[in-house]
């Protein structure tokens, strides 16, 4: 019984242990001070500074090189969905720093 017991702990733990993920990073993001834009409607339909670009999308995450003409052209664009209302964004080797949506999640 007290074998039973245990695993029944240590299952409750992993559940409690593991991160909350939002429902995907599907939306239009945007960093602090809000001067370009991640658009993300679906796996094959994403758009940085208002061009489309060629990503990879996974339901929590999005990555892509910036294309010409943009900021950082040329540098591996990545981000995390950390929740409904934030992702985490590292552009190259810059410091990650914290998105949010456009407008605010209703």
């Amino acid at each position: 019984m007290n074998r039973n017991r245990w695993l029944l702990a240590v299952l409750a733990l992993l559940l409690v242990a593991t991160p909350a993920w939002a429902d995907q990073i599907v939306g239009e993001w945007c960093p602090p001070g809000g001067s370009v834009s991640l658009i993300v409607k679906n796996y094959d339909d994403v758009s940085f500074a208002g061009q489309a670009v060629e990503a990879s999308v996974r339901r929590h995450h999005v990555d892509f090189v910036i294309p010409a003409g943009q900021p950082g052209a040329g540098m591996r664009f990545d981000a995390d969905q950390l929740s409904d209302e934030e992702i985490r964004v590292t552009i190259g080797e810059k410091a990650a720093e914290i998105w949010m949506p456009c407008k605010p999640v209703s």
